[in-house]
């Protein structure tokens, strides 16, 4: 086996190497506080991740429960139509015949405030994921922020469990983590953004089609982010 080649396994040995937590045993009250605020921050951020994906999971069934309203309204606009072309073939008034112009109108633009909504689900649906990957992404970073306040407690304590890690792997190892989270929170924003701007699109679209038809249903409402 060659040098480098002998090198590349035992760095990569190294990598792997975990803490082993048998040393925190030794430590005091005080020693073990970074350690203890470092795994409640843990705990945090793993139920921030939890509410995550609770939403999206929610944001999901918003867009099936909005695709059903789509397909009524299509119906409702197929039926309006069909009333239309009977009323002119029975020659019916002035009146009637407006009216039933009305009504096609008025389901058509009730189609196109569904669809405006489905659009901002869609996107709400992309926005949720992201906004989920951010939080394991923030999750992922307080682990390895346990794991560096773990290993200075031990090494401060003189536990030698930390013999076989490397602290510079440690920051190496931080340093990614929170670069990876800092993009996923970047593209959650992103998304949330175009979000709210479909939002306001459906808002418009769906305020036109009730000037047309009132209806007895809830005006638009924006899906609350995770906290």
């Amino acid at each position: 086996m060659g040098l480098a080649l002998l090198v590349a396994v035992g760095c990569a040995h190294h990598q792997e190497a975990k803490l082993d937590d048998s040393g925190l045993a030794r430590l005091n009250e005080d020693q073990m506080a970074p350690v203890d605020t470092a795994r409640l921050e843990l705990g945090r951020a793993q139920d921030r991740a939890s509410k995550a994906r609770a939403t999206e999971a929610d944001a999901k069934a918003r867009v099936e429960v909005a695709k059903s309203e789509r397909d009524v309204g299509e119906a409702q606009a197929k039926r309006a139509a069909a009333q239309r072309d009977l009323i002119k073939k029975q020659y019916a008034d002035a009146n009637a015949m407006a009216q039933a112009d009305q009504d096609v109108k008025a389901a058509q633009e009730a189609i196109h405030a569904q669809e405006a909504k489905l659009a901002y689900l869609n996107q709400n649906v992309g926005a949720s994921e992201a906004e989920r990957n951010a939080a394991e992404a923030h999750v992922a970073t307080q682990e390895v922020v346990v794991e560096q306040a773990k290993y200075q407690a031990m090494q401060a304590g003189g536990a030698p469990q930390t013999a076989s890690i490397n602290p510079g792997q440690l920051e190496s190892r931080l340093a990614e983590a929170k670069k990876r989270e800092a993009e996923a929170q970047q593209q959650a924003a992103d998304r949330r953004a175009k979000a709210e701007t479909l939002f306001a699109q459906w808002e418009k679209v769906d305020a036109h089609a009730r000037v047309m038809k009132p209806q007895a249903v809830p005006a638009p409402q924006q899906a609350a982010a995770p906290n």
